[in-house]
């Protein structure tokens, strides 16, 4: 199911050595910077979000579940 979502998903960010990078859709710098800042506290090295363009998001087992809702809070806002 995630090749699925991989492939349909309008917003792919990527997170690789504690960089986020956008592999597949928009999103304007300061939401990037943000998410950055929020996976750099919590020392998340690497990971995934896939949105599935219904607003929902969809995270690697690498970001833990406490920092979800934040992160799809800076998500939707932008």
């Amino acid at each position: 199911m995630l090749w699925f979502l991989k492939l349909t998903s309008p917003l792919v960010l990527v997170i690789r050595e504690g960089k986020v990078s956008l592999a597949k859709g928009r999103l304007p710098g300061t939401a990037a910077r943000e998410i950055q800042g929020i996976l750099a506290e919590a020392d998340v090295a690497s990971g995934t979000i896939h949105a599935d363009g219904a607003k929902r998001f969809h995270f690697s087992r690498q970001i833990p579940g406490e920092l979800h809702q934040q992160l799809r809070n800076v998500l939707v806002s932008t």
